[in-house]
């Protein structure tokens, strides 16, 4: 491992980001290569793509600090195919995601590249060399999990990785493990069993809606719609 990259108050926060982007990647090494264009740190391989995408804070400034949120994402590109195919609605209904979450809904802080939040009493931020250990030492094997089966997956991935059951439910849909796809609704639902009630309105809505996709502002109605309404799943089938 090399040593860990140092800012100053004069270097501007894009300059400090794309270090920091280029210095993770060679320490990830699995393919990874840092998109100065994108932010992204994004490891290709046939048919899927994973990407670290450093968001960098609005309230960055050159002199005073840089922060970055971290988002995780892994497209499929048979997850991609198989939604364009199928009338789907929702946030996660095209794109070909099976998993896109910031690393705060899994636990860990947000980073501070360059500033004094780090080290206040209320400092909620890590460091690059802790988000460096947090990626090499727990989240790409996490990701390991994820480029193997969707029946695998849902019983290995940790509860924090079920961040937003939609992801991963295409992916074993489209995949044709049905079981895996209710598996990972079920487990969702046993950490937040409040959101079945909205699944369930949106099952119900696709046998009154017909195939018409109606409005609908609610992710987990637009899914228990597209579940029905695709075939997915069945209206009265239990989860």
């Amino acid at each position: 491992m090399s040593r860990v990259p140092e800012f100053s108050a004069t270097d501007q926060p894009g300059e400090i980001v794309a270090a920091a982007g280029e210095w993770l990647a060679s320490e990830l090494g699995d393919g990874f290569k840092y998109l100065r264009s994108k932010r992204e740190l994004t490891r290709k391989t046939t048919g899927r793509v994973e990407t670290f995408v450093l968001q960098t804070s609005t309230w960055s400034r050159t002199g005073q600090g840089t922060w970055v949120t971290v988002r995780i994402t892994v497209r499929d590109d048979r997850v991609r195919k198989w939604q364009a195919e199928h009338l789907l609605v929702g946030m996660y209904s095209t794109e070909g995601f099976i998993f896109n979450s910031l690393i705060t809904n899994m636990g860990l802080p947000d980073l501070e590249l360059f500033g004094p939040l780090r080290e206040g009493p209320e400092g909620h931020f890590i460091s690059l060399k802790e988000l460096r250990d947090a990626v090499l030492g727990e989240i790409l094997a996490k990701l390991k999990i994820l480029r193997g089966t969707p029946t695998v997956a849902a019983e290995q991935l940790p509860d924090s990785w079920i961040v937003f059951p939609e992801p991963p439910f295409w992916w074993a849909t489209a995949y044709g493990e049905r079981a895996a796809a209710t598996r990972f609704l079920s487990r969702y639902f046993e950490l937040k069993p409040g959101a079945r009630i909205h699944f369930e309105s949106g099952r119900r809505l696709a046998l009154e809606s017909g195939s018409e996709p109606p409005s609908i502002n609610n992710m987990l109605v637009a899914l228990g719609w597209s579940a029905v309404s695709s075939g997915a799943l069945g209206a009265d089938e239990p989860i």
